[in-house]
């Protein structure tokens, strides 16, 4: 990368017109090249593109002099301001103060059009409204290394082992065909507010929800075909009668053909559920050796133990699977939830915390929603329950 294309003002334009997507494709080129440089630069771009952090930059912006902020980096002079606190007095850590500058027009037209739709910044109650989580995640290559997906172009991002991979129409495919071996090991992650989509080597299709991952080879050349899973992901297994797929969590083993499934296994859910769709999976706990093997339109339930009880794995009718995997379809599903369930839900898919005043009344819900909602409008509809809620910063509060 030339060094002209290190100049953080170069950088800065580059990560603006990102965020407004007007870069050409040579740009975007050089963006990429500074994203990959180094394993800060690839920290630094993922903070940028933390709904999160760029509403703090949001805030920041409305009470800060930002001519001063630009004479004092380029002066070099040690600062106390809230700029030095947010990244950390280190190099490239000042020049994102001055790429928060060079996010200017694209910010500031955000905080204009929220103050004159009734937001209000600034104040230690300063309300905002949290847009839905959309496509996005985490490539993380065999050698370590970190691919923000949903900051590259398409085409091909990487060749591993004679595999090649690449992107497409907001997909990670994967070419086997050449495949030496597939002793290499990718993992994909989605953070909170991202979903992702990706299709395996052997044609597996495969949804991740939020705050999720899998492990995959990068070429399935054994016996089986063995992923790893966490989160909520659904699955379209390519039927290879003569290859099982295997998917393996810290808790059970899945086996299966030609199959659609969806697995549950968030840390914060008090089971761990598995829903068959088509043809059929072979549920195996890890504590015990005594499989299920469901038919479509059953869940398997597998308790999580504790200080007093074993965990137990049962088998459930599930008459209307398809509300399993709304959340794949673009939807949440409120039908027969608690509120907790639901908070929960809304925490992974608009990344943030709930906290609870109190101790609610555990309402039911009825409904579904559209995912690509504000967080404000499913709020409106929820408080129809008579639940009140109240949003601080990115904590929201149920009482």
């Amino acid at each position: 990368m030339a060094s002209s294309s290190n100049d953080p003002f170069i950088i800065a334009s580059l990560i603006s017109r990102s965020q407004q997507g007007l870069l050409t494709a040579d740009e975007r080129d050089k963006l990429d090249a500074w994203i990959a440089a180094s394993d800060e630069n690839r920290q630094l771009w993922m903070e940028l593109n933390n709904q999160d952090v760029q509403q703090h930059n949001v805030r920041a912006m409305a009470r800060f002099d930002e001519t001063a902020a630009l004479e004092r980096f380029l002066s070099n002079k040690p600062a106390s301001s809230n700029v030095r606190r947010m990244w950390h007095v280190q190099t490239w850590k000042w020049a994102a103060a001055v790429l928060v500058l060079g996010l200017g027009v694209s910010t500031y037209f955000l905080l204009t059009h929220r103050a004159q739709n009734g937001d209000r910044f600034g104040g230690q109650s300063a309300q905002r409204d949290i847009p839905p989580g959309k496509n996005g995640a985490i490539l993380t290559l065999a050698d370590g290394t970190q691919l923000v997906l949903d900051s590259l172009g398409e085409g091909k991002i990487a060749t591993q082992n004679g595999t090649q991979i690449s992107l497409n129409n907001n997909e990670l495919k994967y070419d086997a065909s050449a495949a030496t071996d597939g002793a290499a090991l990718n993992t994909i992650t989605t953070p909170k507010g991202r979903q992702y989509h990706v299709i395996l080597p052997d044609g597996t299709e495969v949804w991740l929800n939020a705050a999720s991952s899998i492990k995959y080879p990068v070429a399935f050349k054994g016996r089986d075909r063995r992923v790893k899973i966490s989160g909520e992901v659904y699955f379209e297994v390519a039927s290879k009668s003569w290859q099982p797929f295997v998917v393996e969590t810290d808790q059970m083993k899945l086996e299966v053909l030609g199959t659609s499934f969806n697995v549950n296994t968030y840390n914060d859910e008090k089971t761990i559920r598995t829903t068959l769709l088509t043809g059929a999976v072979k549920v195996t706990p890890a504590h015990t050796t005594q499989p299920k093997v469901l038919v479509p339109g059953q869940t398997a339930v597998l308790s999580k133990p504790d200080a007093t009880e074993s965990a137990t794995l049962s088998v459930i009718e599930t008459p209307d699977a398809d509300n399993i995997i709304a959340w794949k379809n673009g939807l949440f599903n409120f039908d027969g939830m608690d509120l907790y369930s639901v908070m929960r839900q809304l925490e992974r898919w608009y990344n943030i915390d709930v906290q609870y005043v109190g101790k609610p009344e555990n309402v039911i819900f009825k409904g579904k929603m559209h995912r690509n909602t504000n967080l404000s409008d499913v709020l409106k509809v929820l408080e129809t329950m008579d639940v009140n809620f109240e949003l601080k910063g990115n904590i929201l509060y149920v009482r």
